[in-house]
């Protein structure tokens, strides 16, 4: 890791962006930042391992944090793709525990960092804040159980459905219309990690997408037939 730098004052809207910090008053949010300092890790660096002592939080700034976990046996399973705005080793961080995956860079990242020692300092003296935190974790569990259900009970063109629509959500929250559009940053590996399904599998139902014209393609992005989408993900058909 590089030499720590103090927060800036732009990258306030960062600590914005993140769901956990939203809603929080601005005292509350001033108080955040100036705990807060930013590191730097190169690509393919480790930033922290499973078992590691949860000594901090990150809040992604730029680059991407790859969440994994890795079997005695090597075979790796892709928990999340973090990106900017994201938090990263949040849970260890809220109770003390060790983590619970791998993290590492995908390319060059810097992320916003908060210590242990600060957040429950903060949330001592802020009670907002803990409100705020379980109702974060509420939402891990209901969409851990969504996952869940997802590769237990149906086929795979609703579980990549059920993944797009996903993330329109978290991208678009209540203001996603009839046709979202939506960047998904992950390779075909990647997206079969997620699902639980072999890369070629993946490719014929994309391309399956395409040609209904459920997932269009248009430069850097993909347009998405949300309602045709929402048909699917509910279909085992």
């Amino acid at each position: 890791m590089r030499d720590r730098v103090r927060i800036a004052s732009h990258d306030s809207e960062i600590l914005r962006s993140v769901h956990i910090f939203c809603d929080l008053d601005e005292p509350v949010l001033a108080e955040i930042a100036q705990h807060i300092h930013r590191r730097s890790w190169v690509a393919g660096q480790a930033l922290f391992s499973k078992g590691d002592e949860g000594s901090y939080m990150l809040i992604v700034a730029d680059g991407r944090i790859r969440i994994s976990m890795v079997s005695a046996a090597g075979r790796e399973l892709l928990v999340r793709i973090a990106s900017r705005g994201d938090m990263v080793g949040e849970i260890a961080c809220f109770d003390g525990g060790v983590r619970t995956a791998d993290a590492a860079a995908v390319g060059a990242v810097q992320a916003l960092v908060l210590s242990r020692r600060d957040y429950c300092d903060i949330a001592s003296r802020f009670p907002a804040l803990n409100t705020a935190v379980v109702q974060y974790l509420c939402n891990i569990v209901r969409d851990t159980d969504d996952r869940l259900e997802g590769l237990a009970l149906h086929n795979l063109k609703a579980r990549l459905a059920r993944f797009i629509l996903f993330a329109v959500r978290e991208l678009n929250g209540s203001d996603a219309d009839a046709a979202s559009h939506l960047s998904i940053d992950l390779t075909q590996g990647e997206l079969s990690q997620f699902l639980g399904a072999s890369r070629p599998k993946i490719n014929r139902v994309l391309n399956d997408f395409h040609e209904n014209r459920f997932l269009v393609r248009e430069e850097r992005t993909w347009r998405c037939d949300l309602d045709a989408l929402r048909s699917i993900a509910e279909s085992d058909a």
